[in-house]
């Protein structure tokens, strides 16, 4: 009988360690939740950056985001919530701010008749123009607008140019890359051409130029070449940008 109460004690026993090893094994790890301000980026875009790094498994983390108030709520371990912070604080930063200049050139066959001498050798000096005009079969040049682009890394700008002797929208999209021995900007570029309204009172718009391009820092260079008046004429578009720190 002793011998039958000795292993039924070392068997409760052994079945109490085992359910408060199990206990201590599927309970649920302390829980941190924090209220956080996004600044620069939107709290959705944010939340879809982080949301792959959430804990998974027993410990299930998510993700609240307060859209009225461009905020997020995290709830995660405390060492995970410490890490998505970190890892926020890196990624919700403010945009660099870009600084293009766009020179609007018109080429032609024949002379222009209102230009000047002194804007004519002012022109012919610049290094891009001689290139150009060495290259192209268009001798005369004439500067129709120059103008100051400033815009946020990854965002877009639209905006008005050509002076009055063309009506041209410009739409630029820049987002700035780290290359290996200098600072770069991918940059989408546009040029529109508005040919009045269509029957239904939309404008209607003519693509002169669309591309993609690498500009580094401080780099100037002919975007595009687009023809008009059948080709006697020509639209020569150069940029050049700057990263402003």
């Amino acid at each position: 009988m002793k011998k039958i109460s000795i292993i039924l004690f070392a068997f409760f026993f052994l079945a109490g360690m085992s359910l408060s090893l199990y206990g201590q094994q599927t309970s649920k790890p302390e829980m941190k939740k924090e209220i956080v301000q996004v600044k620069y980026l939107t709290a959705s875009r944010a939340a879809r950056v982080l949301n792959p790094y959430m804990s998974r498994g027993m410990t299930f983390g998510q993700i609240q985001v307060l859209d009225e108030r461009n905020a997020l709520i995290i709830e995660d371990t405390p060492e995970q919530v410490e890490k998505l912070l970190s890892m926020l604080k890196e990624l919700d930063v403010k945009p660099l701010d870009l600084q293009f200049t766009v020179d609007l050139i018109l080429g032609s066959l024949e002379t222009f008749p209102s230009a000047t001498g002194d804007e004519l050798k002012e022109l012919m000096s610049d290094p891009v123009i001689k290139e150009l005009n060495s290259l192209l079969r268009y001798k005369h040049f004439k500067r129709l607008d120059s103008s100051f682009v400033k815009v946020q890394d990854n965002t877009s700008s639209s905006q008005r140019i050509g002076g009055s002797d063309i009506s041209l929208q410009l739409e630029i999209r820049p987002r700035f890359i780290k290359e290996e021995k200098a600072e770069a900007v991918l940059v989408e570029l546009g040029l529109s051409q508005s040919k009045g309204l269509t029957s239904e009172g939309k404008e209607r718009t003519y693509t002169l130029i669309h591309t993609t391009l690498t500009l580094k820092s401080g780099e100037r260079t002919v975007v595009g070449v687009s023809k008009l008046d059948g080709g006697d004429k020509a639209l020569i578009l150069i940029l050049s940008g700057k990263v402003i720190k």
